[in-house]
C-alpha cells in the first residue's frame, strides 16, 4: 500500500519588530524571509506599523507546523483591535524568542552541524569574532544575499563557506596530513597599504591574490595563509585588515541590495547557526 504523501514543508519562522509598534510579528514562509519583509513592509496594516525588521529566525522542515503551534500557545496575547492580520501579538521580542528556543529539536533544520560547531570552542569563538569584526549582523535582514554554509561537502573538507553574491568571501579548509587548516578572506586592495599585513601573510606560507572572481567588484583581493584558528584571530588584528574587509563587504552588499538580488548559494544558507551565533554575542557567551 502506497505511503501518503507528505504535508511537510520546509521553511522559515520569523519574529519581526519595528521601532515605532509594541507588538512584535510571528509568522512563517517558506521562501526567504527577505523577500517576506519586504512584501510586509509594502502592505496594509503591516506598512503603516513599520519598517519591519528580522529580529529572530529559525529555519525549521515543517513551518506550517511549527507556525500554528506557536499562534496557538501565544493566543492570549494576540492583537485583536487591528484589523487584516492574525500575527501580531503583545509581547516583547525577547519573550517572542524564548519560545522560538522551545521550538521542538526535530523540526530544527540541521541542527547537528550546529550543535558541532559549538564543541569546537576554537572555531566558534573565531566564528563570533568574524561576525563582530565585519559587522555582517548588521545585515541580518539579508541573509540570502550573503549566505554562511557550515561544514560544506566541498572536496577536502571545510570548517565553512561565507559568500556575499555570487562568490566566496571567506572559508577555512580542514587541515591535511601535517597540514594546517588555510585560511581565505576577500577584501579591498587598499590592504596593499599596510606592509605588516604582506609580511605577515608571507611568514604564514600565504599569499595575496588581486581579481582572484571574475564576479568580483573593482579593486577585489583575496588573502590566504595557513595557521590555527588563533592565527586567524591574530590577522584580523592586523593593522588595516578590518577596513579593507569592511569596505569590500558592504559595497558588495549595498550592491545586492540595491539589485534586490539572492545568492545563488542562498538555498544553501545555514539560518540556524547564524541565529545561534547572533543570540551567543548579543549575550556575551561568545
Amino acid at each position: 500500500m502506497a505511503s501518503k504523501p507528505s504535508n511537510r514543508i520546509e521553511g522559515h519562522i520569523y519574529v519581526l519588530a519595528s521601532p515605532v509598534c509594541k507588538y512584535v510579528k510571528i509568522g512563517g514562509t517558506d521562501y526567504p524571509p527577505l523577500k517576506r519583509i519586504k512584501e510586509i513592509n509594502s502592505c496594509e496594516p503591516y506598512k503603516s506599523l513599520g519598517p519591519w525588521s528580522l529580529h529572530d529566525f529559525r529555519q525549521v522542515s515543517d513551518w506550517r507546523k511549527v507556525e500554528c503551534a506557536l499562534h496557538y500557545a501565544l493566543r492570549s496575547k494576540l492583537v485583536k483591535n487591528i484589523k487584516g492580520q492574525k500575527e501580531l501579538f503583545a509581547i516583547s521580542s525577547v519573550e517572542a524568542s524564548s519560545h522560538l528556543e522551545r521550538i521542538d529539536e526535530s523540526l530544527v533544520v540541521k541542527k547537528p552541524k550546529v550543535d558541532r560547531m559549538f564543541q569546537d570552542r576554537e572555531f566558534s569563538y573565531f566564528l563570533a569574532r568574524l561576525f563582530r569584526f565585519t559587522a555582517i549582523l548588521n545585515w541580518v535582514d539579508y541573509q540570502g544575499a550573503w549566505t554562511f554554509c557550515l561544514f560544506p561537502s566541498t572536496k577536502g573538507g571545510r570548517y565553512y563557506t561565507l559568500n556575499i553574491g555570487s562568490h566566496e568571501v571567506a572559508f577555512t579548509t580542514a587541515p591535511g596530513n601535517d597540514r594546517a587548516p588555510a585560511h581565505m578572506i576577500h577584501m579591498d586592495r587598499l590592504i596593499h597599504d599596510f606592509k605588516e599585513v604582506s609580511s605577515w601573510v608571507r611568514e604564514k606560507s600565504g599569499n595575496i591574490e588581486d581579481d582572484n572572481y571574475t564576479t568580483g567588484l573593482y579593486r577585489s583581493t583575496s588573502v590566504f595563509f595557513e595557521g590555527s584558528f588563533d592565527i586567524a584571530l591574530e590577522f584580523l588584528n592586523l593593522s588595516g585588515v578590518r577596513r579593507a574587509i569592511i569596505a569590500y563587504w558592504t559595497e558588495a552588499l549595498i550592491e545586492l541590495q540595491e539589485k534586490g538580488s539572492l545568492s545563488v548559494y542562498s538555498k544553501h544558507h545555514n539560518w540556524n547557526a547564524v541565529a545561534e551565533l547572533k543570540k551567543r554575542i548579543a549575550s556575551g557567551k561568545l
